[in-house]
């Protein structure tokens, strides 16, 4: 044995200098009234098998799984995520429990004489006891039994005795509903004697497929949800709702509203789909909102339009060389809506995409039209690849900035601070040029030339933004909350945009 040399020498490893936020995500959500999406749970799934496990392979939310999923980009790129949302219209949901689905059997419950589990809810927690299932016929027969022992407590009010357990021969689970709609939670236990929630399929714990335990809501605007919903999960690009009877004029002028209301803005791209006969009045209510991408549904039933934009998006890799997308001229196994210059004129002249069809050579070519946004101010982004770009460049500088701060003792106001702060923005800033968000030697307008020199107060910051794609600056500013001076980094980034060419116009000339 030696003495030990940390006595005289101690030295502590650690490592320095690490991420702690990675990129964001840019997948999709749908808006979904099926109550198997839990009330304010974020539903995640990385493949259209995951979603039809969860769902059925029959269900809505299945088959635009399969059509987002089957997207492949130019790039040879796919969507990694698609995810779900509850919202239920504006009206109070009920606390639930749909059980594990499984093969279920008459004699895993006739055996058992003095049953027990613990249930919470309506705001009240009961050990029922006592159950006794031998004398049941049917599985329908033991729901009834666990729906009789559930509504003999009668100190829990409507939310127990207004109760209902059912089972699902379908899907093969055993559901329970609460008697009452409202704010609510709901739990289970497995019993201390003959556990019966086990069996029933009620612990989470307990089985490998997916248990839905969902809370009780009141009446929640569409607003409130969404808002409900950032303060979750916002890693997320898109979004869109699920079934047609959600996809009202009022709901997606009210969802347009809400995110062109965020602060800060351009976070989320917000698909919507309108029918030929409502689009001129649709789209007149909501073309001076900004953030937003309506399309013309399709002639055909079960196909999802609105999701392209979406699946474009989800599919873009902006780690790549050059992966920025046109949305324009993308193809999918999507039916034409619009197949004559009249239609096309009419969507166009409205800022509504469409899938459309046209031709050459006697070939028929179909592809996504026009790629804009369908509203918003002379200030918003007016194409769909330019908004979703600056979704990015925004996301990406957000976390570069954070991991800084995370990762350094303190970032100073000084020429140190300004050093450090100045190379994680570039650091951003290339990665934009290298994916091509930023576009180097855009020929530059006389009123884009006046709008730089009048934002960075140099007459000959133009010529760098033309020749090199951008042009940015890192100062310190003062200010006082609750009366004390602190200070802060403010960074201006001015940048060529991604200008896409959606016309060739040539002229042969013979000589």
């Amino acid at each position: 044995m030696a003495i030990s040399i940390s006595r005289y020498v101690s030295i502590t490893s650690g490592l320095q200098g690490v991420s702690q936020l990675g990129q964001r995500s840019l997948g999709g959500l749908v808006i979904s009234i099926n109550p198997l999406v839990p009330t304010g749970t974020f539903l995640s799934f990385t493949s259209a098998a995951a979603v039809g496990t969860y769902f059925g392979t029959s269900s809505g939310e299945y088959a635009r799984a399969v059509y987002y999923f089957g997207f492949t980009s130019k790039n040879t790129t796919k969507a990694q995520v698609l995810s779900f949302w509850f919202w239920n219209d504006d009206a109070a949901t009920a606390s639930l429990i749909f059980g594990a689905s499984a093969t279920y059997a008459l004699s895993q419950f006739t055996p058992i004489t003095t049953g027990d589990f613990t249930l919470t809810m309506g705001g009240f927690t009961d050990h029922i006891t006592g159950i006794n299932l031998s004398g049941a016929g049917s599985l329908a027969a033991v729901a009834a039994d666990i729906q009789t022992a559930i509504r003999a407590f009668s100190g829990g009010g409507t939310a127990w005795t207004g109760a209902t357990v059912s089972y699902d021969a379908t899907n093969g689970r055993f559901d329970l509903v609460s008697g009452l709609t409202g704010t609510d939670t709901i739990s289970v236990a497995a019993g201390v004697t003959t556990d019966v929630a086990g069996p029933l399929g009620w612990l989470p714990s307990a089985v490998a497929t997916p248990v839905v335990l969902s809370n009780g809501t009141a009446a929640q605007t569409l607003a409130a949800n969404l808002n409900q919903l950032i303060t979750i999960n916002n890693n997320f690009g898109s979004f869109c709702f699920g079934p047609s009877s959600i996809n009202t004029q009022a709901n997606v002028d009210a969802a347009a509203a809400w995110n062109y209301s965020l602060t800060p803005n351009v976070q989320f791209l917000f698909c919507w789909s309108v029918s030929a006969a409502n689009a001129a009045a649709w789209q007149s209510s909501i073309a001076g909102i900004g953030g937003h991408a309506g399309t013309l549904q399709s002639p055909v039933s079960g196909e999802y339009p609105e999701m392209f934009p979406m699946a474009i998006l989800a599919a873009t890799n902006y780690l790549a060389r050059n992966s920025v997308q046109n949305y324009m001229f993308q193809q999918s196994n999507l039916t034409p809506s619009v197949t004559t210059d009249a239609g096309a004129n009419a969507y166009d002249a409205i800022l509504l995409n469409y899938y459309g069809q046209t031709q050459t050579n006697g070939q028929f070519l179909s592809f996504y039209q026009r790629g804009v946004m369908s509203g918003g101010q002379a200030v918003d982004p007016s194409d769909i690849n330019v908004y979703v770009n600056e979704m990015w460049l925004k996301g990406a500088m957000s976390t570069a900035v954070m991991n800084l701060l995370l990762a350094l003792a303190n970032v100073s106001a000084n020429n140190t601070g300004k050093a450090q702060l100045t190379a994680i923005v570039q650091g951003v800033i290339t990665q934009a040029l290298f994916n091509g968000t930023i576009s180097v030697g855009n020929t530059l307008t006389t009123d884009q030339i006046l709008a730089i020199s009048n934002a960075t107060g140099d007459p000959n910051a133009w010529q760098q933004v033309q020749t090199s794609g951008f042009w940015v600056s890192v100062s310190f500013q003062t200010y006082v909350v609750n009366g004390l001076t602190q200070y802060k980094a403010v960074y201006t980034l001015i940048y060529t945009k991604d200008d896409v060419i959606r016309l060739v116009d040539g002229t042969d000339i013979l000589i």
